[in-house]
């Protein structure tokens, strides 16, 4: 969608287009009659600051009375009348999140909304009263939301179609799920029931599915070439069919005969026969809207984006904004007596419309056709701080000199290099070379920056990014994240100085849960590990204190065991007294082991020996022989 423009449906019978445009604080809701000549409907009503709108829907309880619910961010669903233009009554559910969808129910003949919190809520759109409420994580733990709800037959009773990513078969009587089918990667944000099957596409996915309530996998997948936005599908009396997607680049893709079987034009060989699995389809044309080729100026002029598209019998309806305010109507013809039309890429070109021509009906004061008209997409709103364009006089203020505006002159260029130095120090910044990635969708040059590890380079470039750019590129890393979890411990510094920088911001836009969805889905697989390793960590911190603890038991036992054994102190003073006779020790005989007891005994018997022979000098003195 582009950026004024929030949602856009048309009715059931194609008579009118109801539209959600942010304007400056508000959203308002838009009303435009397609044909003229039916009685002039172009209305606009303005919602308080406070309700920010994320999904609209028609629904009729008559064939005469056409209501558009309004679903808000706070809890409450509006019911407004385009032909009285205003509120006719307020749908309160019990919690306060936002509403993601509602849908009336022909089988029921009551209205069906769900939440972000999967909370199903069924309202009386005559008394408007809440008649029951269920959560599907009380019949399936893991979903959480449910964003988009829709009702068909099965085995001739209502059932109710529940889409987070995938969708569940649910008996509205006895409260269970009958069946589940497998959807898609993204959040579903579109059920269209057609009898017995149904289709189903995602928010930012190429795929689209055709289910049958009788089997879980799916009968046909279509393959878009960019994601698509919104589905519609148109089917005539001889079963022949056309299936239309909007994708992201504002085109329309065309399928023809999307209900038609698959069967397998030639026969598979037996040895080659195996088992395939549903077969997928691209678009057979992508219609393009544009201007002539002389009133191109820039590449917005050369793809016009289509914001809604419809089948209305033999021709698709589409409409696209002229000055980003207006909406435009046309229709090309996909079928005529039997033969599809619509085989290859076109390009429809379209002249810039004459609005001052244009003297349309001014209801509740919305005038299309002033006499002073502006280019509404070119208008730049700035608040009231910025006075750059005012003109300040100060009659009191003498002219300066030229030395003083030398010295000005002198001081700007040092500070101005004292900056530059200053910038170098701190980092360089890459802001414009990301914006441009992001807006051009240029994933190579976005990857360039990306690989930047500088943390101050970081932090930089995040302070110079649009705070509106910093959501598209929490996605764009989200998506990184998810197809290589290794390289989340680089891209977190991205991820920390967005929420650091421009959390506020973020935290304002409104649909916040369904733009951040897939970087909530990444996180919580991230934050889901966390106990786990905390476990883990305390059960290694665990191991770690009983192996410090008994190196401590078996260290003191070792010291226990070493001052045991050296009970005799050796004192080297005492040593030598000893040996130079200064000192006598006495020794108790009892503390004397075994084997010194008997060397001493033995010394005292050869003690005692030698007292017994006489000294030679004795011998000499008592014998008269000589001895030489």
């Amino acid at each position: 969608m582009p950026a004024p423009i929030l949602c856009s449906k048309f009715e059931s019978s194609n008579r009118y287009l109801a539209s959600v445009i942010q304007s400056l604080d508000t959203h308002q809701i838009q009303v435009h009659s397609i044909n003229t000549s039916q009685q002039s409907l172009n209305t606009l009503f303005n919602l308080d600051k406070s309700n920010k709108v994320t999904n609209i829907n028609w629904y009729n309880t008559t064939d005469s009375i056409h209501s558009i619910a309004v679903c808000l961010t706070r809890g409450t669903i509006l019911i407004y009348s385009p032909h009285s233009n205003g509120i006719i009554a307020e749908l309160n559910t019990t919690s306060n999140v936002s509403v993601f969808d509602f849908h009336f129910s022909k089988f029921t003949s009551t209205g069906w909304s769900c939440d972000v919190e999967g909370n199903v809520y069924e309202w009386d759109m005559v008394s408007y009263k809440l008649l029951q409420q269920f959560k599907i994580g009380n019949f399936i733990e893991s979903v959480e939301s449910i964003y988009q709800i829709s009702s068909c037959i099965y085995e001739q009773e209502p059932h109710l179609l529940l889409g987070a990513n995938s969708i569940y078969l649910f008996n509205i009587k006895t409260k269970q799920i009958e069946k589940t089918f497998p959807g898609h990667i993204q959040p579903i944000s579109s059920i269209i029931t057609l009898g017995d099957l149904f289709l189903t596409s995602a928010k930012g996915d190429r795929f689209i599915n055709l289910y049958q309530l009788n089997k879980i996998t799916a009968k046909a997948i279509f393959v878009a070439q960019a994601s698509v936005i919104s589905i519609s599908i148109g089917i005539k009396e001889e079963n022949q069919s056309v299936l239309t997607a909007i994708n992201e680049n504002g085109n329309i893709e065309v399928f023809n005969d999307p209900l038609a079987s698959q069967q397998p034009s030639t026969p598979t060989p037996k040895k080659k026969r195996r088992q395939v699995g549903t077969s997928s389809r691209s678009s057979n044309s992508i219609v393009n809207i544009s201007r002539s080729k002389n009133e191109i100026k820039n590449p917005q002029d050369s793809n016009l984006f289509v914001n809604a598209a419809t089948i209305q019998d033999e021709n698709i309806l589409f409409t696209w904004l002229e000055n980003a305010t207006i909406p435009f109507f046309d229709t090309i013809r996909w079928i005529d007596a039997g033969h599809y039309l619509i085989d290859s890429n076109k390009t429809i070109y379209k002249n810039k419309a004459d609005l001052k021509a244009n003297k349309e009906s001014t209801t509740y004061g919305h005038d299309i056709a002033s006499s002073k008209l502006y280019n509404a997409s070119h208008a730049i709103v700035q608040d009231g701080t910025n006075i750059k364009d005012l003109e300040t006089e100060d009659s009191d203020q003498e002219e300066e000199t030229i030395a003083e505006k030398l010295e000005k002159l002198a001081m700007g260029k040092n500070s101005q290099s004292k900056r530059k130095l200053q910038d170098n120090r701190n980092g360089i910044s890459l802001s414009v070379i990301l914006a441009q990635s992001l807006q051009n969708n240029d994933h190579t040059l976005l990857e360039t920056v990306l690989q930047n590890r500088d943390p101050q380079t970081i932090q930089n470039t995040i302070s110079r990014l649009n705070p509106y750019l910093s959501v598209l590129l929490l996605d764009r890393l989200s998506e990184k994240i998810q197809r290589q979890a290794s390289r989340f411990n680089q891209l977190n510094y991205w991820l920390k100085w967005i929420l650091v920088i421009h959390g506020s911001v973020i935290a304002s836009l409104p649909n916040l849960n369904s733009k951040l969805f897939a970087l909530h889905s990444v996180l919580s697989k991230k934050a889901d590990t966390l106990p786990k390793l905390l476990e883990l960590q305390g059960r290694i911190n665990l191991l770690y204190d009983q192996t410090n603890l008994k190196d401590d038991i078996l260290s003191k036992e070792v010291e226990e065991e070493v001052e045991e054994d050296s009970d005799v102190e050796y004192i080297e003073d005492f040593d030598d007294a000893q040996f130079n006779g200064d000192m006598e020790i006495d020794i108790d005989e009892d503390e004397i082991p075994n084997e010194d007891k008997e060397e001493d005994e033995e010394s005292d018997i050869q003690s005692d020996d030698d007292e017994d022979i006489p000294d030679i000098d004795d011998l000499q003195q008592n014998s008269d022989v000589e001895v030489d």
